[in-house]
């Protein structure tokens, strides 16, 4: 099973969120977009996992939870950027203000509690993946539109809980399920 570790975006974030994406569709660059359903911040990829061992993780996030103590808090989501430079931009993503220390320190938790399954030695950069650019197809309008958005605000949402989710791939890109919801302490 390929599975990892998620805050969910609230969907009157993600409508707004779409809202903007249209736009950028209008531009006709060469991206993949992130299905507006699927819009959140990976707080650990776990990669390949067996299904027997799901317990097991799954004790390790409470536990990590409760002994932390990892509270819930609110979290500001604006401002849009890239990964890439700016004459290759590889990914376009949405970024958080209030409440990104919090979140940071949840994905760092997170991280070093699951290390063994999956090691990650980067620090954790939470953000949403809105979508992969897959050619340079009209860069130039892209990164203007992308300079454009660096502080649109969309709004807050109360994080309480985080998600281990299912990632299947597919053609039409992945579908997720959720396996187990975590509340926070």
């Amino acid at each position: 099973m390929r599975l990892f570790l998620a805050v969910e975006v609230v969907e009157d974030i993600r409508r707004k969120i779409g809202e903007v994406i249209n736009e950028i569709k209008e531009l006709n660059a060469d991206v993949k977009f992130t299905k507006i359903e699927n819009l959140h911040y990976t707080l650990k990829f776990l990669g390949e996992v067996y299904e027997q061992h799901v317990n097991g993780i799954e004790k390790i996030i409470i536990d990590t939870i409760r002994n932390k103590p990892i509270k819930p808090f609110d979290l500001s989501i604006q401002g849009f950027g890239f990964f890439g430079n700016s004459s290759h931009i590889r990914a376009i993503w949405i970024d958080s203000e209030q409440g990104h220390e919090e979140l940071v320190k949840l994905a760092k938790a997170m991280n070093e509690a699951l290390n063994h399954i999956r090691r990650d030695d980067r620090e954790p950069k939470p953000h949403l993946t809105v979508g992969r650019v897959r050619s340079d197809k009209n860069n130039e309008k892209l990164l203007e539109k992308i300079k454009l958005l660096t502080n649109v605000k969309f709004g807050y949402m109360h994080v309480k809980q985080i998600k281990l989710k299912q990632s299947v791939l597919s053609t039409e890109g992945p579908y997720y399920t959720d396996l187990k919801a975590f509340e926070l302490a």
